[in-house]
């Protein structure tokens, strides 16, 4: 079968979950013997939200350790936007949102603040950021821990929060659960952590101010560790026509396809584009034949990305049965191809 057409949208969104600190909490006098609360360095951070890393949440976004205009992560990667304080870890779309996601401690600590009734609406345009300005962080918690040390948990769900100022919990005690409130274009909990009003990324445990390629030691303590993510193909599948990135977002699954479908289509939603990404679209039919190959040279650095690439149907329709996508971004690190890939199939009947 000769391939008639190819379809390839590439769309870009720099993801912004900008976090204000927020004025007037409580001063903290320390712990005194409540052993509850246990120091950070001591015993790691969890994660802030109940999840498998690379398969049901991504991170989205570093801390911008980098004090210029430049955005750069720990690794001195793009995968941060400017004065970004935190780190972001992403669900798959609102349907997940829907369902309940919790937001969790990641240590023990004293809740020193609490913050709900903000709306669960993604910011896209400027009306919608005046709308919640003074309240970028959305729904949110912060946590007093041992030895100046605090987190902050942004963007949680409304109505969903589950502790009360002066609350101690411990390291995992359910929070809330994970939103799209504040100044945020995706659902997920973005995590601070400070120490004495410090920002510190806790991937390497240096000031968010020290710049990229330092040593440091991480101060996660999950299992399995938590790995630097280079890029995330967190979300793929088929459609019979164009697809609508929103309405994915929103948490459409693949649409039903039949032998009239007027194309086949394979999509792909990436956090963490670097320039020079080679990404490569391959779909068999249900006789395992090639049906369409297509490669294409990513230009730009993106904090996010979609796209696609399709063909139409051969003379007659779709012949039935499984049809099976591949999506491989192959990026150069160091001298060395890097590949992350993400495989769909879909049936049509």
């Amino acid at each position: 079968m000769s391939l008639l057409t190819f379809f390839l949208a590439l769309r870009t969104s720099w993801l912004v979950s900008l976090v204000v600190v927020w004025l007037g909490f409580l001063p903290f006098s320390g712990f005194g013997d409540a052993v509850q609360a246990q120091s950070i360095e001591r015993e790691g951070l969890g994660l802030p939200l109940t999840c498998t890393l690379g398969e049901t949440c991504w991170v989205a976004n570093y801390v911008d350790v980098d004090p210029t205009e430049a955005a750069r992560d720990f690794r001195c990667r793009a995968r941060t936007y400017n004065t970004h304080d935190g780190t972001d870890f992403a669900i798959r779309d609102l349907a997940v949102m829907a369902q309940g996601v919790p937001v969790v401690a990641s240590a023990a600590g004293i809740v020193r603040n609490v913050r709900d009734g903000v709306g669960d609406v993604g910011i896209t345009n400027e009306a919608a950021r005046a709308q919640i300005a003074g309240r970028n962080c959305g729904n949110g918690v912060l946590i007093e821990h041992e030895a100046g040390w605090q987190t902050q948990y942004c963007h949680l769900r409304r109505g969903s929060l589950r502790v009360k100022s002066g609350e101690r919990v411990d390291r995992g005690s359910l929070l809330g659960l994970v939103g799209l409130s504040g100044k945020t274009e995706f659902p997920h909990v973005h995590l601070t952590l400070r120490r004495n009003r410090e920002v510190i990324d806790p991937f390497t445990g240096q000031p968010m101010q020290a710049g990229c390629g330092l040593r440091g030691t991480s101060l996660w303590r999950v299992e399995p560790p938590v790995a630097y993510e280079e890029v995330a193909l967190y979300n793929a599948g088929f459609a019979g026509g164009q697809p609508d990135p929103e309405a994915i977002r929103n948490g459409r699954r693949d649409e039903q396809l039949t032998a009239t479908s007027p194309a086949l289509v394979l999509w792909v939603a990436i956090f963490g584009v670097q320039a020079g990404d080679r990404l490569r679209f391959h779909v068999t039919d249900p006789d395992s034949t090639l049906l369409f190959e297509r490669e294409v040279l990513l230009e730009r650095t993106q904090a996010w990305r979609f796209a696609f690439a399709g063909t139409r149907p051969p003379p007659g329709g779709w012949p039935l049965g499984v049809y099976t996508g591949t999506v491989t971004l192959t990026r150069r690190l160091d001298g060395q191809s890097v590949e992350r890939s993400v495989t769909r199939t879909v049936t049509i009947r």
